[in-house]
This record gives structure tokens, sequence and C-alpha cells, in this order.
């Protein structure tokens, strides 16, 4: 579709944000704190999609060297960003836990205590009867031990990133919702601007945080960005009758028990790859990530394949396109639920209120793209979090508006910056 530049009103403000997902949400808050003009463009509605659609965990536990530091940093602005947003956002710190119910899975917990040791945290393995004493009406049968660290947490999604593009609006930024970014514009080596539904929008800088839509919004640039997307199936199920702590556990199943009661369940290490054009353009790319996850993830063709072939994805000014709501895996949900009276017997059967399914935007190595695009002064991304976006997204905006403010960040990003995966 070829883009008629707009002959009407033009804006100009300091920094353009393209995707209100918790990133660009908190990308927007931060720099309306500081005083710049902001314009945050979303093609649907605020957190339409992976934002409101993950587990709601916030850990350092597994989490990659290179973002092991930066999420430190994330855990302490979490303890406060209730009072900061002046919200409910269900934030709970107590703890992530990993049951290891193979010899395989328990050796990685204890090499991995001493990561978390070194960095601060009271990562521990547990035995079985400590695990039964830290979750009540756990049977830990199998269990051979589990990975814990108490200072992680979790909150609810659907909360978070609406009171961040709330709190950021109140600070005059500026939230244009049902408006898709049609072109980034550069001139000269550095971005002007974007063209959006709404008309020319000229900037300092433009931030794109578009999540799984990240790659197709550089693309025109030539700029290389090869994320592929992995649906993850949860589901919310109605109150229990057991009081659990609330912490999210990965085991059989993997949950975390909301303030009511009730689960956001899931099953644990799954992923499904639906097979697109971007699987064949970028899969070469993949090929070690997906040996070392072999069993972790499937495959499926069809539909949405089908949808790409006919540039579904790529066209903007259809509105029914514009928000990812892919099909729920619902057998793999029904053997969560299976899996989650093994391990809880004493709990009445689980009964599902609603499913849902969200595109997770994965990276050849599975860590985030944060930073500005070498060539095009002035155009950041952060994106490509590959499953662990919702935890580092406030923390991921104060850099964003580092970067973009101050021209640095006191954050150790170089491992993460654009320029690893350009061509």
């Amino acid at each position: 579709m070829a883009i008629q530049r707009y002959q009407g009103r033009i804006d100009k403000v300091d920094v353009v944000v393209i995707g209100s997902g918790i990133v660009g949400s908190a990308t927007a808050w931060n720099l309306a704190k500081r005083n710049k003009r902001v314009k945050l463009f979303e093609k649907g509605r605020v957190a339409g999609e992976q934002s409101s659609r993950n587990w709601g965990s916030i850990r350092c536990q597994r989490r990659s060297a290179a973002e092991f530091p930066i999420m430190l940093e994330g855990i302490r602005i979490w303890e406060t960003l209730e009072s900061e947003l002046d919200a409910d956002l269900d934030w709970r710190q107590e703890g992530h836990i990993r049951l290891c119910y193979d010899e395989k899975l328990l050796q990685w917990a204890e090499e991995w205590v001493p990561i978390g040791r070194e960095n601060g945290l009271d990562t521990r393995v547990l035995t079985p009867r400590e695990c039964q004493e830290l979750l009540p009406h756990y049977s830990a049968k199998g269990l051979l031990g589990a990975l814990y660290t108490s200072t992680d947490g979790c909150a609810e999604p659907q909360k978070v990133t609406a009171a961040l593009a709330r709190s950021a609006s109140q600070r005059s930024a500026q939230i244009i919702q049902q408006c898709a970014v049609l072109e980034i514009l550069t001139e000269n080596g550095r971005v002007s601007g974007v063209i959006s539904e709404q008309g020319e929008t000229l900037a300092d800088a433009v931030i794109v945080a578009g999540g799984a839509w990240t790659s197709r919004l550089l693309k025109p640039l030539g700029i290389y960005h090869p994320s592929l997307w992995v649906r993850a199936s949860a589901a919310h199920t109605e109150p229990l009758d057991i009081d659990m702590r609330k912490l999210v556990s990965w085991g059989h199943s993997a949950y975390r028990q909301r303030p009511d009661n009730s689960l956001t369940l899931a099953v644990a290490e799954h992923g499904c790859h639906d097979l697109m054009l971007d699987s064949f353009r970028y899969g070469a790319a993949y090929l070690k990530l997906a040996w070392q996850n072999y069993d972790l993830f499937r495959f499926s063709f069809g539909k949405p394949i089908l949808d790409d072939l006919k540039g579904r994805f790529d066209d903007f000014t259809r509105k029914e396109n514009r928000t990812l709501d892919p099909i729920p895996d619902h057998a793999a949900l029904e053997r969560a639920v299976k899996a989650f009276a093994i391990e809880y017997p004493a709990a009445k059967p689980l009964r599902l209120a609603r499913s849902w399914a969200g595109w997770i935007d994965y990276m050849p190595d599975a860590i985030p793209v944060l930073g500005e695009i070498p060539n095009v002064s002035g155009l950041f991304v952060g994106s490509g979090f590959s499953g662990g976006g919702f935890g580092m997204g406030p923390v991921s905006g104060k850099i964003l508006s580092d970067l973009v403010c101050d021209g640095y960040t006191s954050h150790p990003v170089q491992s993460l910056c654009p320029s690893r995966f350009q061509r």
C-alpha cells in the first residue's frame, strides 16, 4: 500500500511513542514526568494485546545475564509503583518458585543459585518438605526440589498498563487510540516524525514499542528486526476454595492466585509458533534457540500463514486487523487443569471462567532490543522481550526516557542494543 504524504495539519512534539503496551506506556509516563511533550499512538486500544494477556510475572529469577542488572532495578521500581501511580495494581511480592520434578532441572536450579546470590538475591533451592511448608495444600508428589526467590513478585496486567497510560495522560502526554502510525519519517540520517491516520507529527525522537508489530514498522526503513511470534495461552478460573500463597509458581502447571482466590493458569514452559512468512525470512537465526528448546515449543501451519500471504498484518487501514487476538490452545489449558489437580489435590476441580492467547515477540537470543537504532539518530526501539516484557516494562520505560532526554543511561544496555542484529 503506497503511503500518501499528508498535506493537512502538522503537529510538533518532542517525542512520539508508538505502541501503548506496558513499555510504551511506561516510556510516555517517564517522559511526561520530565516535562517532555509526548504523543503516544496506539492503533487499537491501550494494552489491547500482550501487555494485558500475560500472567503478571515479575521476576529476577531465571533472567539472562544481560537482563539481570536491569531487572534488579526493575524490582525496586515495582516496589513503589502503586504509590507513584496512586493505583491498586494487585502487586504482591511473595516470590517465584520453579518446582523441579526431574534431575536435570534440579541441577539447573542448583547451578543458578550462585548467580542469584552474587547479585544480592536470597535465591535458594528448597527441599520437598520446605515446599510443602511454603505452599499450603501442595502435595509435592514426585518433587525433587525447587528454586525459590522471595523478592520476585506479580501484579495484574489489565490494571498496570492502564494506570501508567492514565498517569502519563494526567501529566500532559497525549494518548491517541485507534490511530495507526503509517510511516516513520527520516531526514538526513535522523528521525523527523511520523505519519499517522491523524496526520503528520514532527518529533525530535521516535520510540517504537510495538511488540509483535515492531518488525513491520521498521522494515520500510530497511531495518532488520528478526522477531518471530510465539503464541502463549492462559486462562482465568473461578475462585478456589483454598487460599494459596500469592506468588508465581511453575511446575506441571503455572499459576498465580489473585486476591479473590481465582487463578491465572497456564501450561508451564509451553508455546506455539504459528508458521508465517517471517518464519522463513528469519528462521535461520532461530536454529540455535530452537535446538535448545525443542521440547518446549510446537509449530502450527494453517490460517495464520494464509492471512500473512494476503497481507493481513501489513494493512493497518483495516481496523479489524489491528488487535491480535489469537485462538488459545484449549487442549494445553485442559492439561494445565489436570496438572494443577495433581499438585493441589485438596482443591475443588478447577472451572475456567475464560481463556485467551497472546503473541509474544521473540528474538533469536531471547533477550530484548532496547536502545537507539544505528545510523538513524533519534529512533529508539523497546521490543522483543521474549516473554519477559511485563516485568521489565517500567524499568525499560525509564531507560528509554533517559536515552532520549540525557543521551545515555546508567543501566548496562550494551548487550541489548539494536546493532547486534544489523546486517
